[in-house]
């Protein structure tokens, strides 16, 4: 059985389905930990779970500071997507809920050139 330590070095590795497998291989009432949904909000992107990813990440946003540096990581990542979709209210709601998850994401959003048409 995997843990979430696991799981993390998957990620970070970039080995998103297998970090996805071994999360899914704990038991079933360690899956909803925060630890564990960080890593599950992390794989979201590169797994294209986006829908599900918004959920996690409005839960995480209300948490501690791992958890609300985690859910404006994946907004700001949402924003790109949508920002390259050419859905400029999506990419500016997403932005704005990165930004108030984490307001010192604020400066990293206006800098990052993939959102440099959303302003």
């Amino acid at each position: 059985m995997g843990s979430v330590t696991e799981a993390e070095g998957l990620a970070e590795l970039g080995l998103w389905q297998d970090a996805w497998d071994a999360l899914e291989a704990l038991p079933a009432e360690d899956r909803s930990t925060p630890a564990v949904l960080r890593v599950r909000l992390a794989c979201c992107p590169p797994l294209g779970g986006w829908e599900l990813g918004k959920q996690i990440a409005d839960l995480l946003r209300e948490g501690d500071d791992d958890d609300r540096r985690s859910a404006a990581t994946f907004f700001h990542a949402l924003a790109v997507k949508w920002a390259g979709e050419d859905d400029r209210y999506a990419a500016k709601e997403a932005m704005k809920a990165a930004s108030r998850a984490w307001p010192k994401l604020r400066l990293t959003l206006l800098d990052d050139p993939d959102l440099s048409n959303m302003m």
